[in-house]
């Protein structure tokens, strides 16, 4: 009686449903008032097909395209298939975090027939430990001529970095070869990448500096007060890389905007233009006596339209000079080096430099009107490489001016890394092999690199393509290039500095152009990257970025 009872409840439930559609409709409405359709489980966006579990794989192989859908042969999978739970351990958020869970890591290396060893860590986060055990004699002369003609291109530009962008003593800008080169090469995982001061950043560090200066905090030759206010930001910034590499936020290279970017070294380039420009032509003096030498680019070009005629002469002739041959000199090897590849171990800018000095020394110029370099040394006075631990509490209120600036040269110097990184990729078939690349772990080592870099109170250093190329093109296959490289500035600190004094301050200027201007690597790199990548390829992206799973996968 019951089941004839239940079955006759249904029947008439079923004809009231089909005879009474207002009914229906009228139950199936929503807060707003508005009418839902009759879906069920098979709605247009699943294409007419309920939602089934799959029981087998819907190819051969391993499923490697980024889906969080668990494996057949896990237990999570069982559990689903089951409908059983795990209400003991925890399931969503908080699953697996009983002692019988096994460790990502113990279970591809089970896959791969490897045992479990606690030197791995040591050698994945500290890759010092992995490609030194490679390193061949072989590798030794082209890591040492690598590391000449880098520095012999980049320490006259770190020169003109930290006296024309940021504003501070001369030697500071060769502190960031010194201490960031040397510890990248134990920490960062690309083999063939220089680190070293870049444009973007010195010139933040120049706005911090100036903005100082206007305000009276810091005396205009207070050059030890400027050195320490760089270092300070060059802290900062390796802090809070150094922080978003331990809380694993390396990803941030895939979101941030290209458009940014590409608007932002264009700014910096057109910024450096107008600052190196009144030095050039021999208007140094006379801005300094007029007040504008820390001031904005308006008032700049204002005061080139306003002096153009009083330029120097002499100045000038040596300034654009040498930037001719430098120009000269690139489009020549530029066109020779497909042919000749040895091309490229001319020291061009070097050799510029060198018979500048010579001739300033010899014509005796600097009494004719033109601006030399002079006594290079540290603004303390106590000899290099002073050490001081930025964050005091007496720079309390400089490090809350500073933390903004700081951020914005983490951002710029990790994209900036970032696009080197994947440019050179890794050591090559003929050099370091096994060290992969990892976001997590550049942010770790850039930011150790310049957390101590900031307590020498160097400028802030990150990796470039336009120098990592030089490495890469002369003979650099391991980081013991980076290594030469700091030993080699270290030696020009303590024995070369004289030998700096009669260097031409408006040829300096002449060793970094603007990268819109001479057509730098660095700028038709980053272009390409943003044509290349807008996002990331789905076959070939980590998983954290893959959200839905592959429509063929179970």
């Amino acid at each position: 009686m019951d089941e004839a009872g239940r079955s006759i409840g249904t029947d008439t439930e079923q004809e009231n449903l089909s005879s009474s559609p207002a009914k229906q409709t009228k139950a199936r409405r929503n807060w707003f008032g508005r009418q839902l359709s009759n879906a069920t489980e098979s709605t247009s966006l699943l294409g007419g097909r309920r939602l089934e579990i799959a029981e087998g794989n819907a190819h051969d192989g391993p499923c490697n395209h980024g889906t969080f859908s668990p494996g057949l042969d896990t237990d999570g999978a069982a559990s689903i298939l089951s409908g059983e739970t795990n209400a003991s351990g925890g399931g969503g958020f908080f699953r697996g975090r009983g002692s019988n869970r096994r460790s990502t890591t113990a279970r591809l290396a089970e896959e791969h027939g490897l045992k479990v060893d606690p030197a791995m860590y040591i050698t994945y986060y500290v890759p010092f430990f992995a490609w030194i055990k490679q390193y061949k004699w072989s590798y030794l002369h082209g890591d040492l001529i690598a590391a000449i003609t880098v520095a012999s291109f980049y320490i006259p530009m770190a020169l003109s970095l930290a006296t024309n962008l940021s504003h501070i003593p001369a030697i500071n800008g060769l502190y960031s070869f010194v201490f960031n080169p040397l510890i990248y090469a134990f920490l960062g995982s690309c083999p063939q990448m220089i680190v070293g001061p870049e444009a973007a950043g010195s010139l933040l560090v120049g706005s911090v500096v100036r903005s100082s200066l206007k305000s009276g905090k810091i005396g205009d030759n207070d050059g030890a007060a400027q050195a320490q206010l760089a270092g300070l930001v060059t802290g900062i910034a390796g802090a809070v890389i150094l922080i978003a590499g331990i809380t694993r936020l390396g990803f941030l290279e895939n979101v941030l905007s290209r458009p940014f970017m590409r608007g932002f070294i264009s700014s910096v380039g057109f910024i450096i233009l107008i600052d190196q420009l009144v030095v050039e032509i021999g208007l140094g003096a006379i801005a300094e006596s007029a007040g504008i030498t820390h001031g904005s680019s308006i008032e700049k070009i204002g005061f080139l339209f306003t002096h153009w005629n009083e330029a120097h002469k002499l100045t000038s002739a040596v300034a654009f000079g040498s930037f001719l041959i430098i120009m000269t000199c690139r489009e020549i090897k530029k066109r020779l080096q497909p042919r000749y590849p040895s091309v490229a171990y001319i020291p061009d800018r070097f050799l510029v430099v060198v018979f500048s000095a010579f001739f300033c020394y010899h014509f005796a110029w600097d009494q004719r009107g033109l601006e030399i370099l002079g006594e290079v040394k540290s603004a303390k006075g106590a000899g290099p490489f002073q050490f001081e631990w930025p964050f005091q509490m007496k720079f309390i209120k400089q490090i809350r001016e500073a933390m903004g600036t700081s951020f914005v040269i983490a951002l710029l110097g990790f994209f900036e890394s970032s696009v080197a990184a994947k440019n050179l990729g890794g050591g090559g078939s003929d050099g370091i092999q096994g060290i992969s690349l990892s976001a997590n772990r550049e942010l770790v080592a850039l930011g150790v690199a310049n957390v101590v870099a900031g307590c020498f109170n160097a400028l802030p250093g990150f990796g470039g393509y336009g120098r990592s190329k030089v490495n890469k093109q002369t003979g650099g296959k391991t980081p013991m290039a980076s290594i030469f490289l700091s030993i080699i500035t270290v030696i020009c600190i303590l024995f070369l500095l004289p030998y700096f004094y009669y260097l031409p301050v408006g040829q300096i200027y002449t060793q970094f152009r603007p990268p819109q201007l001479t057509g730098s690597t660095e700028s038709s790199t980053l272009r390409h990257d943003h044509r290349r990548r807008v996002l990331p390829n789905r076959r070939s992206a980590p998983r954290h970025f893959l959200l839905y799973p592959h429509p063929r996968c179970p």
